[in-house]
């Protein structure tokens, strides 16, 4: 073990709005064929990547998975869910691909985790993002991240995205 000490984490206490870089949506949109999502369900009105959004008061996870692929409208939702409890999330969007939806999920990549598990793994294309993201610009952040995929018309698997 190296002599630096890891910087002092409070996932209860941290920032969990950071809006998704600009350059990454371009590149997703590119990868996705798509001009816009269509959906974003988890915004407010600095940070959302979609005209329509549901914001913290609108909730999205009281929302019934048919709600979620309504709001996709036949085309796909963007969702990149506060970092601090995921599981939700991962359920919601395996729940709404049930339904006909397409959501590409934004997420830090923990393949380990329960969430991942249950809700991901052999259910949606993932993409482990090669390229650090910037939430604030100029600075990674320190973890890697993946982009999920979901829907009814997405093959479930793994692959690696050079992303820039």
């Amino acid at each position: 073990m190296s002599g630096r000490a890891m910087p002092k984490q409070d996932r209860n206490n941290s920032k969990q709005d950071y809006a998704t870089p600009a350059p990454f949506i371009a590149a997703a949109l590119a990868r996705l064929r798509i001009n816009r999502f269509n959906f974003d369900f988890a915004a407010d009105a600095s940070n959302h990547k979609a005209a329509k959004y549901w914001t913290e008061k609108d909730n999205a996870l009281n929302k019934t998975p048919a709600e979620w692929a309504k709001a996709c409208r036949g085309g796909w939702g963007w969702l990149n869910p506060p970092f601090k409890d995921i599981a939700p999330w991962a359920a919601a969007c395996a729940a709404a691909e049930d339904q006909g939806a397409h959501i590409a999920f934004l997420v830090p990549a923990s393949v380990g985790a329960n969430w991942f598990v249950d809700s991901i793994h052999h259910r949606a294309l993932v993409l482990g993002l090669n390229g650090r993201l910037d939430f604030i610009p100029g600075n990674h952040f320190p973890k890697d991240c993946m982009l999920c995929l979901f829907g009814p018309t997405i093959s479930p698997g793994f692959d690696v995205w050079c992303w820039k």
